[in-house]
């Protein structure tokens, strides 16, 4: 029985509902969570009650240990109750990941790949966890990131544990970028997710799409696994306010900076000098000068970032909530067979989804397959489309309702989760 098999999960990000995803949380919801173990490779302080045993590898204090190999690098970390200032290790490699966030390119990438491969971080801390808990399924997203494959193997060889592995962004086709560097980077990581693959004993893919690149490519069969409804979706008829209010809250790396950039000035030619759409943008990103001019009008208002039970509210409070994708810059493709945790949270708030983003993605081609929000990719398409609005407010009534009913079709949770346990009672 699932209930009583104890299940570790590698992820990058800690649970932390500031961080956003909490996609691997929500698919096991409802386990012990003395049974559910997770192990991370970011600093900040995890508080989601689905797990009780946490521990942290910090890639600042992995960057160090290369010049002391005494310093400790992975430690058992206690669910926060409440919330807790940032560390100094969290604010170094949030520092470090802004700067290379301005150019991702080949260099920034293999030199962290190289940190990590000169780096300390197979210890004796690490192996004490993996000792005490006994795994009897390790799960993990396939990543792009070499160092967590590594690390992968490495807990899958160290704990004799079943495996499954998670396709969700595309990691292993030569399909999102035509920059040689990040092309050459690209081998480089189909070659670890082969060895990573080699190990592992089922997959999930989070798309349609997603699947059938995965499995021509590795030679595998996915099962489907999206990321469920965490919250009874809900609608009814709702008044459209005065102003119209839009609502983006995430981050805005990866180009969705400059979508949203677009959406803004589709939006001051169709105020006209008034305020009939405001923005209002709750991100954690660190916007570059440039953006912020950008995005420095009356009806636009940049926040820091709320816990996800605020997210919630304040998208009962909108009228429109923007998800947004690179539409034509270097990163357009980058999610193109990533299924966003957003969608899954947008379905079940009965409000509009207005989506800006390139077509040759995952994400844009399920809102266009399933009638799901108002798409745009170009800003004359976003002027039309909010002009629109204006002339029928019940524009964004009907498009709630489509939203809705595509949550309650595809996104059920008693579906997903039986998906989920299944899978994993099937590796014996």
């Amino acid at each position: 029985m699932i209930e009583n098999k104890k299940i570790l999960i590698l992820s990058i990000s800690a649970w932390n509902s500031k961080v956003g995803s909490d996609t691997w949380a929500t698919l096991v919801e409802g386990l012990d969570p003395d049974n559910i173990a997770n192990i991370a490779l970011r600093d900040e302080v995890p508080d989601n009650p689905a797990c009780n045993n946490y521990f942290a590898i910090s890639e600042n204090r992995v960057l160090k240990s290369i010049l002391n190999r005494k310093i400790k690098t992975g430690k058992t970390v206690t669910r926060a109750e409440s919330e807790a200032s940032p560390s100094a290790d969290l604010a170094a490699h949030n520092e470090r990941y802004r700067k290379m966030s301005k150019k991702r390119g080949f260099f920034g990438l293999f030199a962290r790949e190289v940190v990590w491969k000169l780096g300390k971080w197979k210890t004796r801390e690490l192996d004490e966890f993996l000792l005490a808990f006994r795994p009897d399924v390790v799960l993990y997203s396939m990543e792009g990131y070499i160092h967590f494959n590594r690390l992968c193997r490495y807990v899958k060889k160290k704990t004799g544990a079943k495996s499954i592995g998670y396709f969700w962004d595309d990691n292993f086709t030569y399909k999102q970028t035509n920059r040689l560097g990040l092309k050459m980077f690209r081998f480089l990581q189909r070659r670890s997710l082969k060895k990573l693959a080699k190990k592992t004993d089922a997959f999930w893919a989070s798309t349609e799409m997603a699947k059938k690149e995965a499995d021509a490519f590795f030679g595998v069969d996915c099962a489907i696994v999206t990321k469920p409804l965490k919250r009874e979706p809900v609608y009814e008829d709702f008044q459209v306010g005065t102003p119209i209010r839009v609502l983006y809250t995430g981050n805005l790396q990866i180009g969705r900076d400059r979508s949203l950039v677009k959406v803004v000035r589709a939006l001051e030619k169709v105020n006209a000098g008034e305020n009939r759409f405001t923005v209002d943008v709750y991100t954690k990103t660190a916007l570059s000068d440039e953006v912020k001019a950008e995005l420095w009008r009356e009806f636009c208002a940049l926040h820091d970032p709320v816990p996800q039970s605020e997210v919630l509210a304040l998208q009962q409070e909108a009228d429109i909530l923007l998800f947004l994708e690179d539409v034509d810059g270097p990163d357009a493709r980058t999610a193109r067979l990533s299924f966003s945790t957003k969608i899954t949270d947008y379905l079940s708030s009965g409000r509009c989804i207005f989506a800006v983003g390139c077509m040759d993605t995952a994400p844009m081609q399920y809102f266009l397959a399933n009638d799901a929000a108002l798409i745009a990719t170009a800003e004359e398409e976003m002027v039309k489309l909010f002009q629109s609005v204006l002339e029928d407010n019940d524009i964004l009534v009907r498009a709630a309702r489509r939203a809705y009913e595509c949550g309650l079709k595809n996104h059920s949770k008693e579906n997903i989760l039986a998906t989920v346990h299944d899978s994993i009672e099937q590796l014996g």
